[in-house]
């Protein structure tokens, strides 16, 4: 009996649809690159807290208070300007004794202007800084007579004179230098006046520190 021939088509059409299916599932299957698997790592952000610096404190120092003191050691607190008339006599003793020679006797009168500047001596002020409270406490000295200018144009003078007992420039120089004192005194002895006087020296003071970049937030007191 005679074998029949086998007809191979159908086994190569098997084989190849095998490696096809062979093939898609080996590139399904196929482990990716490890530089693919790896994925980059997502970099933490780093928060850093800015805190801020501390800014020093700055002080008040006594050569800042006493470079304001220096800018108003040249003022004067108040002036007093005044008039003034007064009667004199002059008498010249006998020779050699403490008796009034009658026969020298010169009188008369003298007027004429004045003015007084009464303040401080800036360099006798003492002061204690307060940075925390921003006070300075002030320490005044007592109020003085500065200067007394006399008025040469003002003079005037009207006397009856002995012919024993002229009168010249340097006895109305005495007389009235005599006169300026009282007048000082007087000055100095007003509670009232002084009192005023005071609250300028006060108020001057502070109007130059309020004036300073370095005291203008400082209050100001007095001790006294």
């Amino acid at each position: 009996m005679e074998k029949k021939a086998v007809n191979p088509v159908p086994f190569l059409i098997a084989a190849i649809v095998l490696l096809i299916v062979g093939l898609i599932y080996t590139g399904m299957t196929r482990p990716e690159p490890e530089s693919a698997l790896a994925s980059s790592p997502t970099p933490t952000p780093t928060v850093t807290a800015l805190v801020p610096k501390k800014r020093e404190k700055t002080k008040l120092s006594s050569e800042e208070v006493k470079a304001v003191l220096e800018e108003a050691a040249e003022l004067v607190t108040s002036k007093y300007y005044y008039t003034n008339a007064a009667d004199f006599e002059s008498v010249l003793p006998w020779f050699g004794t403490g008796v009034d020679n009658p026969f020298t006797r010169s009188t008369g009168y003298v007027t004429y202007d004045g003015v007084v500047s009464i303040g401080i001596d800036f360099s006798q002020i003492t002061f204690e800084i307060d940075d925390d409270k921003k006070l300075i406490t002030v320490n005044l000295p007592e109020e003085k007579i500065l200067s007394h200018e006399i008025s040469n144009d003002s003079v005037k003078a009207n006397s009856k004179e002995s012919v024993f007992n002229t009168l010249d420039a340097e006895y109305y120089a005495k007389l009235i230098g005599g006169l300026k004192e009282t007048t000082e005194k007087k000055i100095l002895g007003n509670a009232d006046y002084m009192k005023e006087v005071r609250r300028n020296t006060r108020q001057i003071i502070r109007n130059f520190f309020a004036a300073s970049e370095s005291t203008a937030k400082f209050t100001i007191e007095f001790s006294e």
